[in-house]
């Protein structure tokens, strides 16, 4: 009996699966250990392939550095439950010290990387993992910034959203709050110049439809509608808006001689339709 249950630990130990997969394909295996890993191998690509169907909206926003480079990426899972466990987050540093190494500087250029190696180990390890934790899993979108041309910081709150940033010059300091103004302020733009002219556009029709609506003068209309459309500016862009650590000074006072080259900023699941199932359905999809 005691050889059984070292068996089945150490099935455990190399697979990471349930006990209950352990027993059923130690059985399977006539209690061979190496064909018991074999089956599991075999059928886990199996398991993946089904639970890839289902919506991954949870998950974390992950933030990890090394010398050269910076990664800011989400990877999603079905359930908060999952993404908290260390299972998860071990998966997750694997896939971020991955493409640190690699040469990939998003997720399109992964998608398009001809290093079928790197490829295929991020898939083993996901399918890997999807059998682990029972649930989908999907590398969702990363960014990885080169510390070569510039300072690189990056911050996350709660795993939950989170920002890359990278200077011109070096300031500890003012890029660690520049990070954190991203997160909590969630700019659309850098300046002016780079905000989405459509975007800028469609505000402008929602506020003269606003303005319609008032008996005013249409040189007093003009007005409000200028005023509303700089304030629409200097609210949801980086530059403009004020520094979250001194309100009368705008971020661009702030920065004075240094420069903001680039910034993303991630909120996780955003854009991601979540299936809304009650507990009844739960169930009955975890029957069949």
């Amino acid at each position: 009996m005691s050889s059984n249950l070292d068996l089945l630990k150490q099935l455990r130990e190399i697979t990471g699966a349930g006990i209950l997969d352990c027993k059923k394909y130690l059985s399977q295996a006539e209690n061979n250990l190496d064909e018991a890993v074999k089956l599991m191998r075999s059928e886990e690509g199996i398991k993946a392939e089904k639970k890839s169907s289902r919506v991954a909206a949870e998950g974390v926003v992950f933030f990890n550095s090394n010398e050269k480079k910076s990664i800011l990426l989400e990877i999603n899972s079905e359930t908060d439950f999952v993404a908290r466990s260390d299972d998860f987050m071990t998966y997750v540093e694997q896939v971020s010290q991955s493409l640190l190494s690699s040469d990939c500087a998003d997720m399109n250029s992964l998608t398009e990387s001809s290093n079928t190696d790197l490829v295929d180990s991020l898939e083993k390890l996901r399918k890997e993992y999807i059998t682990k934790l029972g649930e989908n899993i999907k590398v969702r979108r990363f960014i990885i910034y080169s510390h070569s041309e510039g300072f690189v910081t990056g911050y996350t709150h709660n795993h939950k959203i989170g920002s890359l940033v990278k200077l011109k010059s070096k300031d500890t300091e003012l890029s660690k709050d520049i990070t954190m103004q991203i997160v909590a302020s969630n700019p659309l733009a850098l300046d002016e110049k780079s905000i989405d002219s459509s975007l800028l556009e469609s505000e402008k029709e929602i506020y003269k439809k606003e303005l319609e609506k008032i008996n005013k003068k249409d040189d007093i209309k003009r007005n409000i509608l200028e005023g509303k459309v700089k304030k629409f500016i200097t609210d949801n862009t980086l530059l403009n808006q004020p520094f979250i650590k001194d309100g009368s000074k705008s971020l661009k006072k702030i920065l004075s001689d240094n420069e903001i080259i680039s910034y993303v900023r991630y909120q996780l699941g955003e854009g991601i339709d979540k299936k809304q199932e009650d507990f009844a359905e739960e169930v009955y999809s975890q029957i069949k």
